[in-house]
């Protein structure tokens, strides 16, 4: 929204003037409009309006001495002049001033009016654009540690040069992700955890003028942080209303950027005033309460700086993964299930370091029997159906581990387990050697193994685990990871070489089981 100010003398003028347009439906927002000179000023230098429109002839405090004190306090402040009179003189001492234009009353049209204020709109957004690409720059750098403020005292003008020794307020606005060790073993989990700023700052912009506060810059931390650099445009506030105003921000931006069906944003803000280069200083000594969010069911707001130490006794560090493989090895349900309720105890209390320990537990565990599985050839994959849960919430993740836990407990369920006949043994062996052909299946193998398609089918799924079509495509992608190993192929050629009918094909497929993309695979292996 651009600020405008109006002035005028004559009462019935000025009210023309707040109803002439829909100032709020073409992105105006009238800060005041006063019939006095000396009180429009005041107002200015309170509310810092970029457009003023003003009569040029008034009692007291005319339009030239009134504009000339307004471009002494901001010379970036652009003006119209409105006149009932045809006066040259005024008019080049209007041109001196530098104002953006000049409009006899006379002529005060709707269409003309719109058509000049939105002119000057343009060219207020288009500097804006400019100023803000140029501080954000400055303030990232400063942020950065790569300059200090004196460096840039000669790039730029006194006022702005001031501008970055202010002491600012601070937002912090980051996107839920995964905890960390999670990318471990499921590499692209965060992968679209990025965060959208263009969202971000347009919230700021829309909620910024109702608190008194402008965004001075916003600029990345990291893919899923953003910081926001506060600007108090309200003079002479309490620290108690700096604080409800920065709060009252975080709320709106939170509310802004977060739905009822999707809370991906924490918002963090940071009341009290530092410069650019203290807050970073504080920011990395404090930046790891992040962790405080792991354990939140919904994103939250909170004020940086404030979360207490997390304390590092824990009473379930006798919990290994090692404890966890061996439970699922040997189909100990209910030792499962109560550690499924220990996690569970864990997110009620906000117990970050039990929720991570156990998670980071289970993980390992899993991954230890997914390589024991892919040894074995059992349909097992840590990073198969991930796509399906939502890692960044706490109750997705143990929806997540539940049914990886059944998945592996069914695996080894020894009461469940049957002897392989010959037949189906058959199969398997000729999926092993003919799986580089891209023509394979059921039919051809049924008939190597002597049996009809349809039987092969019922039979190869009670014994085996899994349909004839996946246990082929799991033969291929093992296949196919030892050819990745090999820079010497490219990726259409180890689809070729492993029987899948184009590399768009095998891509899915091997994403589908490994939860990694053919080149992600290579890039991280080892």
């Amino acid at each position: 929204m651009i600020r405008v100010l109006l002035v005028d003398d004559e009462k019935l003028a000025l009210e023309y003037l707040e109803n002439i347009i829909s100032w709020e439906l073409y992105g105006f927002e009238i800060v005041g409009a006063l019939t006095d000179a000396g009180q429009a000023l005041k107002l200015f230098r309170k509310t810092h309006p970029e457009l003023v429109i003003s009569d040029v002839r008034m009692y007291g405090m005319d339009g030239i001495d009134f504009s000339a004190a307004v471009k002494e306090i901001d010379p970036g402040t652009h003006i119209l002049f409105l006149s009932g009179y045809r006066n040259f003189e005024y008019v080049q001492e209007a041109i001196a001033l530098g104002i953006d234009d000049y409009m006899l009353k006379s002529d005060l049209t709707e269409e003309q009016f719109l058509s000049k204020v939105l002119r000057i709109k343009e060219k207020i957004e288009k500097e804006k654009q400019k100023k803000e690409y140029t501080e954000s720059a400055i303030f990232k750098e400063l942020f950065a540690g790569r300059h200090e403020e004196r460096y840039y005292r000669d790039l730029l003008g006194e006022k702005e040069y001031v501008r970055l020794h202010k002491k600012y307020c601070y937002l912090i606005v980051s996107r839920r992700k995964a905890p960390s060790f999670v990318e471990q073993f499921i590499p692209d989990v965060n992968e679209e955890n990025y965060v959208d700023e263009t969202a971000i700052v347009n919230a700021l912009r829309t909620e910024s003028f109702r608190s008194g506060i402008s965004p001075a810059a916003v600029f990345p931390l990291n893919t899923t942080e953003e910081l926001c650099v506060l600007d108090l445009t309200v003079s002479t506030v309490s620290e108690n209303e700096i604080y409800e105003k920065v709060y009252s921000l975080a709320c709106a931006v939170f509310e802004k950027i977060n739905d009822e069906k999707c809370t991906a944003y924490n918002v963090v803000f940071y009341p009290k005033g530092c410069s650019v280069r203290q807050f970073r200083q504080f920011w990395e000594k404090r930046r790891k309460e992040d962790n405080r969010f792991y354990t939140k069911r919904k994103a939250q707001i909170a004020e940086f700086g404030t979360a207490p130490d997390i304390s590092s006794d824990f009473p379930g560090e006798n919990l290994t993964a090692g404890k966890i493989e061996k439970d699922l090895e040997d189909g100990n349900r209910d030792q499962c299930e109560r550690l499924l309720e220990a996690l569970m105890i864990a997110v009620e209390q906000d117990d970050v370091i039990g929720y991570l320990w156990y998670t980071k537990e289970i993980f390992i565990a899993l991954h230890e029997l997914e390589d024991f599985c892919r040894k074995e050839r059992r349909p097992f994959a840590l990073a198969e159906s991930c796509g399906n849960y939502d890692l960044t919430s706490p109750e997705g993740m143990i929806r997540f581990v539940r049914f990886k836990f059944d998945e592996v407990l069914t695996l080894f369920d020894r009461d469940t387990k049957r002897e392989i006949s010959r037949s189906i043994e058959a199969a398997i062996a000729y999926i092993e050697e003919n799986y580089s052909d891209e023509n394979l299946s059921s039919n051809s193998i049924a008939k190597n193994a002597g049996i009809s398609a349809s039987w092969l089918s019922t039979r190869f799924k009670e014994e085996v685990g899994s349909g004839v079509s996946d246990y082929i495509s799991r033969v291929r992608v093992e296949h196919a990871k030892e050819l990745l190993n090999d820079d010497k192929y490219m990726i259409y050629e180890v689809a070729d070489r492993t029987g899948f009918a184009s590399s768009q094909y095998f891509s899915r497929i091997f994403k589908q089981l490994t939860g990694l993309t053919p080149n992600e695979y290579r890039r991280n292996r080892g």
